[in-house]
């Protein structure tokens, strides 16, 4: 799957979306709503499928757009690591068994949250005095959203166990580590968004080269990419739900995936992060068929 345009039409005579979307840490979960119409009151907050119908032509369709809440916690390791309590609460089991052995071999952790289990998080968290940081994010045209976990101060070598058991190894001079996430809405099962997470590190050689898009020839920056193929993950979240990616007891090989990506040396304390990324479809315009 590939990043692409976020703009999904369906027909809003059969449903009209309201997607739930969890909140964070510190607040409750909270609803998301469509944006109103030019057919509709812009007065009124939300609708009912009948009132939504009712609002606008029939033949009509809705464009659905999305965006990302994405928080960054920073969780102190001390006497233990307390981003591994985190997963008392979080769903693994959407992905093969497989799968999840490998990423915590390489010292990754990936799963979903429901709205219902933010309160427990949120406790581990302030028992612990997490550092949180909130973004939002608007879906591109064509790009998945890309998360820029730090630059290389110098040379790094990065191992990954591969799905046979061997240990591979990469030098790296230069570069950004990046998590990328590409995703996909599906509006006619509610809202139910698929999401592939992948890590790379990324080297922009200042320079712009010819590059064939959808038969067009076009301009873009020439870069030196490496992605971690054997770690992608592909999994679906259901309305209300995050995404949570972080640390397994293996990050404490500072060497593999885990340990160079979710993992930071601070100097005099290591820090481990837990990423919490929640989709939010929206509604933004009517279009006539």
């Amino acid at each position: 799957m590939t990043g692409r345009t976020l703009l999904l039409w369906v027909c809003t005579p059969a449903v009209a979306i309201v997607l739930a979307a969890c909140g964070g840490p510190g607040s409750r979960p909270s609803w998301a709503v469509s944006a109103p119409s030019p057919h509709e009151d812009n007065t009124s907050t939300s609708s009912s499928p009948a009132t939504a119908s009712a609002a606008r032509p029939a033949g009509s369709w809705r464009a659905v757009h999305l965006a990302f809440d994405v928080l960054r916690i920073h969780l102190p390791v001390d006497t233990m690591r307390h981003s591994q309590k985190i997963w008392n609460h979080v769903d693994e089991l959407r992905v093969d068994a497989t799968l999840v052995a490998r990423l915590a071999r390489n010292g990754v952790r990936i799963g979903t949250v429901s709205a219902d289990a933010w309160p427990a998080v949120q406790t581990i968290l302030e028992a612990c005095d997490a550092e949180v940081g909130k973004d939002q994010w608007s879906a591109q045209s064509h790009l998945p959203l890309t998360i820029e976990v730090e630059d290389l101060a110098e040379s790094e070598t990065v191992f990954c166990y591969t799905p046979d058991g061997r240990l591979v190894g990469k030098t790296f001079p230069v570069g950004k580590k990046l998590i990328n996430i590409d995703y996909a809405v599906h509006a006619e099962m509610g809202g139910c968004v698929d999401l592939q997470v992948s890590f790379e590190i990324r080297h922009d050689r200042g320079l712009m080269t010819w590059q064939r898009q959808a038969g067009t020839l076009r301009q873009v920056p020439a870069t030196d990419r490496h992605v971690f193929n054997d770690l992608s993950v592909m999994l679906t979240l259901n309305p209300g739900e995050a995404l949570v990616l972080g640390p397994s007891a293996e990050a404490a090989n500072e060497y593999i995936v885990g340990g160079r990506f979710l993992v930071e040396d601070r100097g005099d304390q290591l820090v481990e992060t837990v990423y919490c990324i929640t989709p939010l479809p929206y509604q933004v315009t009517d279009a006539q068929r």
